[in-house]
Parts: C-alpha cells; sequence; structure tokens
C-alpha cells in the first residue's frame, strides 16, 4: 500500500528564466525526501506524471521540470530533434535551481540533501548536474542516451545507482562498460545492476508487456527507493514502502 498523495502543476524561477514542471508528494506534512526527476525525450508527458506520481506514492517529493518548455514532442523523429537540439548547459542550471524550488517546499526539510534520478536523456542530465554542480546529495540514472565526456564524470562527488537492460540498443553494452571503467578509474561510489533481457526504457509499461520487463522495472524502483531513503537522510514516514508505474495512456519514452 503506497502513499496517498497530491500531484499539481509546478513552477519555478531558474537562472534563464521561468521553468515549468509538475510536482507529486504525498498528502500529509511530512517531512519527505525531495527528489528532481528528469524525463527523457518524450518530455513532461503522460509517463513522466506517472513516474513522477510513483515517487510521490514512495514518500518522496519530487519535481519533474519541464525540459521543452509546454512541448510534448510527438513521434519518434521529432523527439529526436528536441533531444539533440536542447541547451545542455541551462538546462543543467535549471535543474539545479529546480533542487533549491524543491528544498523550499514545506514537505521537505530545509537542510537536507535532494536527490536526481532521470530516464534515457535524463539520465545522461543526472550526469552532468551531479558533475557541474554541488546542489545534489546523491543521483539515480537509467538506462543514459546522453554519453557525456568521461572527463566531467571524474567531478561527480555524491554516490550514484545506475541501472540498464541487457538488450538495450539506444545504450548498448560498450558504452556501459565505458561509463564503468571510467567510474572505477576515478574512484567513484556507485553502483551498477543489469536487467536481463529487457531493452531501453523499460520502466515504462508501454514499451511492452512481458513480465521479464515488468519485474526489472519492479526490482529497480525498490533498489532505487531504498537507495535515496538511505542516501538523503530524511526517514520516510512507515506507511508503506510500495510504489509501481501504472499503465499509461500515452506511449513515450521515458
Amino acid at each position: 500500500m503506497a502513499h496517498r498523495i497530491v500531484s499539481l502543476h509546478a513552477g519555478y524561477e531558474g537562472p534563464n528564466g521561468f521553468v515549468d514542471g509538475y510536482v507529486g508528494r504525498p498528502a500529509d506534512s511530512g517531512p519527505y525526501p525531495g527528489l528532481v526527476v528528469v524525463s527523457g525525450m518524450g518530455g513532461l508527458n503522460w509517463f513522466q506524471r506517472e513516474i513522477t506520481r510513483t515517487f510521490a506514492r514512495a514518500g518522496f517529493v519530487a519535481l519533474s521540470p519541464d525540459l521543452f518548455g509546454g512541448v510534448l514532442p510527438q513521434g519518434h523523429a521529432t523527439q529526436l530533434l528536441y533531444k539533440n537540439s536542447l541547451d545542455v548547459e541551462r538546462t543543467v542550471e535549471n535543474l539545479s535551481a529546480g533542487a533549491d524550488f524543491v528544498r523550499a517546499l514545506p514537505w521537505t526539510a530545509d537542510d537536507a540533501p535532494v536527490g536526481i534520478v532521470g530516464f534515457c536523456l535524463g539520465g545522461g542530465l543526472v550526469l552532468l548536474s551531479l558533475a557541474r554542480k554541488d546542489t545534489f546529495g546523491a543521483g539515480v540514472v537509467y538506462y543514459h542516451s546522453l554519453f557525456p565526456d568521461s572527463e566531467e564524470l571524474e567531478h561527480i562527488s555524491v554516490p550514484m545507482m545506475c541501472h540498464y537492460g541487457t538488450r538495450d540498443h539506444t545504450t548498448p553494452i560498450e558504452e556501459i562498460e565505458a561509463f564503468r571503467a571510467a567510474l572505477d578509474r576515478y574512484e567513484k561510489q556507485y553502483e551498477l545492476f543489469m536487467y536481463e533481457g529487457v531493452g531501453h526504457s523499460f520502466l515504462n509499461p508501454n514499451q511492452d508487456s512481458s513480465a521479464q520487463r515488468e519485474n526489472a522495472a519492479a526490482e529497480s524502483l525498490e533498489r532505487t527507493f531504498a537507495f535515496f531513503r538511505e542516501q538523503l537522510g530524511v526517514p520516510v514516514p512507515a506507511v508503506a514502502q510500495e510504489a509501481t508505474v501504472e499503465q499509461g495512456e500515452t506511449p513515450g519514452e521515458p
């Protein structure tokens, strides 16, 4: 049984102007640990809203910033165009400002670290945010498809957890092994999990209906929830520790 939640439109001032977003949080007063949840190239679509609510049901105050200024790119080619046209430097600044917004909300502890989690494009933005900013206390990467220069990884100073499928053509095993080698070379603190037989975006129930994908999604989320509860230093009030992504109405890669 998960936390009863509230979810609503959100927004905050970033260093380059207003940033739209979406917040999910437990309905009672908390305090709860805070997260910035970074979308893939589908933007703030149905899946992204539902994964935000999933983190809220698990006992987090979760903010999903809108990466594309209100646009929901439709179709794979259009999504790739938006992904490859993204101003990465500006986006990292906006994600950092998002952490400050989360920390200022009355349901989080003022002095507690904020976590960051992202999927596909968002996974790479997590890495860049951890490397370039000191705003976040921990990060979780799902099948990142933005690949920072390995030298950037040297500047990451907080614990990470990373999740990948063994049948991912977008983030192939060669990229994962190069990433792992760089983290080891720089002696970073991380855990990396591989999920057998699943592909890219395996959190999204619209990708396929197999039990294997469903099990990988559930297992990875439980690991992620436990990691953030440990790293962010704000105990989650004991209501429930289960949360799953519900079937969405609109397909889109997270």
